[in-house]
């Protein structure tokens, strides 16, 4: 018997659709599926805890030998709705920003925005989990995931969406996550798994949102609308191209030493684990 696939997927409700099949059983025996935050997915992937892994885009530049998996990707076009800047102060104004523990590419894409959009220059450093305590601490702070998403915005406090935010300057689309796989694991079996699990999450949004549970409560009145409307979970050339624009964003402004050759998977009839 075959050794099961190691999946990891992110833990928050974007993921959902995704994996739904998975979840419900589809590929039971093929894949060990398993969920954490995007940084800490990022570090499993790196140490070869994972096989294949809804990695953050930024960390294509960081890990070798992985191969993108096509057609499927968690972004958005125009506003996320999830990956938010918090300011205390108007944008100008804005001296230190917290960024959010959970993230890899949204705390790059801030920025990339702050040095070649929005012509500032902050002090960027590592914040803390408690929205309350990174604002109380500093003018502005990344939040990403659940947490941006149903969490209200404190009295005061603007958000400024960071996916609206990069879609007007650049009228390209932003990929947050990609499903990267180790080489020589994406067969075409996984391929077709992987696929098949979106598309069972494609007739079950409803039901997604009605059973979504965040810190105790269910917000469907959220939840659909994000689900059907906001997210975007297709990976072709426009999402390719914003990629490699945002990488190349990322490396000019010192985020990573140079932009990787992106590496799109074939997936074979039979691979090597």
């Amino acid at each position: 018997m075959s050794v099961p696939v190691r999946v990891g997927a992110v833990s928050y409700l974007n993921t959902r659709p995704l994996v739904f099949g998975m979840a419900q059983g589809l590929g039971a025996g093929r894949v060990d599926l398993s969920y954490d935050v995007p940084s800490v997915l990022a570090d499993r992937l790196a140490r070869e805890e994972l096989d294949v892994a809804l990695l953050p885009v930024i960390e294509l530049a960081r890990i070798p030998d992985l191969a993108v998996v096509p057609g499927l990707a968690i972004g958005s076009l125009g506003a996320c709705r999830s990956v938010r800047l918090l300011s205390r102060v108007p944008l100008d104004e804005i001296r230190s920003i917290a960024l959010d523990p959970e993230s890899r590419t949204s705390n790059v894409l801030v920025r990339v925005l702050c040095a070649e959009r929005w012509g500032l220059s902050p002090a960027f450093v590592p914040g803390p989990a408690d929205g309350e305590a990174a604002l109380s601490a500093h003018d502005a702070a990344v939040r990403i995931g659940d947490k941006a998403l149903f969490e209200p915005v404190p009295a005061g406090v603007v958000a400024h969406d960071l996916g609206a935010a990069w879609t007007e300057w650049t009228r390209l689309p932003f990929v947050f996550a990609v499903w990267a796989a180790r080489l020589g694991v994406l067969d075409a079996d996984l391929y077709r798994l992987l696929h098949a699990s979106k598309r069972a999450g494609d007739q079950a949004l409803s039901a997604i949102a009605e059973d979504y549970t965040w810190h105790g409560r269910q917000y469907p009145d959220v939840s659909l609308p994000y689900l059907r409307e906001t997210m975007r979970y297709r990976f072709g050339g426009p999402e390719l191209e914003a990629v490699k624009a945002f990488l190349a964003a990322a490396a000019r402004t010192g985020c990573i030493e140079r932009v990787p050759d992106i590496r799109i998977a074939a997936p074979t009839e039979t691979a090597c684990r």
